[in-house]
């Protein structure tokens, strides 16, 4: 039995689309190290970097479990305060929720 064309292009697109997530997953756990290690801080993953897509692709309750002064009952606890859900990734927050969140975190950094 012969593989036509198009099922052929789609395994292509399929594997670019696969290895393209694949970089995308390990630059987010990356960044979630980088601000585990202290070499990022979460003040300038909110702030400045919002043309990273890995940065914005993060839950944002997984990047601030990442500070360590700060921990998983913490975030979620500020996350709860300012009324964020956990489901919400960076590039979602909006420029008041970022200040507040911003207000937030520094009481921790």
């Amino acid at each position: 039995m012969a593989t036509s064309d198009s099922s052929i292009a789609v395994d292509q697109s399929r594997s670019v689309a696969i290895a393209s997530a694949q970089l995308l997953r390990q630059e987010m756990s990356r960044v979630l190290a980088e601000i585990s290690a202290g070499s990022l801080s979460i003040i300038d993953v909110l702030t400045k970097n919002k043309s990273h897509e890995a940065t914005n692709r993060l839950y944002l309750v997984k990047a601030l479990e990442s500070v360590v002064s700060i921990g998983k009952i913490k975030a979620r606890r500020i996350m709860a305060d300012l009324e964020i859900t956990e489901k919400r990734r960076i590039e979602s927050l909006s420029s008041q929720e970022r200040e507040e969140l911003l207000k937030s975190v520094k009481a921790f950094v």
